[in-house]
């Protein structure tokens, strides 16, 4: 991994040498004195000496699968994944630290310029990701291989998160609610066509494209003056997923038909217009809500 220093990589492969138990033990007192040293980033993110973060949450293996793999992929800016260790009550995952500022911190600073530059940066970044990922045979599963347990699905989990094994059959758990009499006459037309495509590819998503996991490298005024490509962060709901998976994921928190960031996600994924027009129509007229 060209970014990492001689450090990082003596703890990359030091620490798998180590039991688990003892790694566990380790990390929990790493989240104690963190704190104290450095100060508090979240509630489950502590900063680490040599340029190292770990992040403690429920127990999963998503993310830490997520970025063994996406650190394969040349192209795609992300954390390098260190180590990571599960109990039944948590998971722990080391990863490199991303010095600067999220992008939603530095928004309402960025100028028309800025923003285009950061549209070119993404469309660069996914479409690297989905070129290289791109199958029409791969389950549509979490990046550990699991079930799929995504918020903006919240009745899939409800039921029972589950694998699925075509595009039809996970459309039709997007879009819900078509038959009902409000909707059949109105957007079943639009979504059900969408709904029913049969070669719609697979790819390795991010599965959270919003502003707080995008990080603009040093901070914004840094990266306007270097080519440094923004770092993708949060791999939580990453998995394979069909292509308009991550631009519906990107916008289904934004309110206002065509917002600046809506925009950007259009450029970024502009195979995909009319997934996400058709999203806005379902979300803003079919009465259901995702909580």
């Amino acid at each position: 991994y060209p970014h990492a220093s001689i450090s990082q990589r003596m703890i990359r492969a030091i620490l798998p040498i180590i039991p688990e138990g003892i790694r566990v033990h380790i990390y929990k007192l790493c989240a104690r004195v963190s704190g104290l040293i450095y100060g508090t980033v979240t509630g489950n993110v502590f900063r680490l000496p040599f340029g190292l973060v770990l992040k403690v949450t429920f127990p999963t293996s998503v993310e830490s699968h997520a970025l063994r793999f996406v650190n394969r992929i040349s192209g795609v800016h992300t954390p390098l994944f260190i180590d990571s260790v599960r109990t039944a009550e948590r998971s722990y995952m080391i990863s490199t630290w991303v010095e600067g500022q999220r992008l939603g911190d530095v928004w309402d600073d960025m100028t028309i310029e800025d923003k285009e530059q950061l549209a070119t940066d993404l469309h660069q970044q996914f479409s690297t990701l989905r070129s290289r990922t791109m199958s029409t045979t791969h389950p549509i599963c979490n990046a550990a291989g699991g079930p799929i347990d995504d918020p903006r699905i919240p009745w899939v989990t409800q039921k029972a998160p589950r694998i699925f094994n075509s595009c039809p059959e996970f459309a039709q758990e997007v879009w819900i609610g078509l038959n009902g009499p409000r909707n059949r006459d109105t957007l079943r037309p639009i979504l059900q066509p969408l709904i029913d495509r049969q070669n719609i590819p697979v790819v390795f998503s991010h599965g959270d494209l919003v502003l707080r996991n995008v990080i603009v490298p040093g901070g914004l005024l840094w990266w306007r003056t270097r080519t440094e490509r923004v770092c993708l962060v949060d791999w939580e709901f990453a998995g394979w997923m069909p292509t308009y998976w991550d631009p519906l994921k990107a916008t289904w928190l934004d309110f206002e038909e065509d917002s600046e960031w809506k925009q950007i996600v259009r450029h970024v994924f502009p195979d995909c217009v009319t997934e996400l027009d058709a999203d806005w129509e379902w979300r803003s007229r079919s009465n259901i809500t995702i909580i």
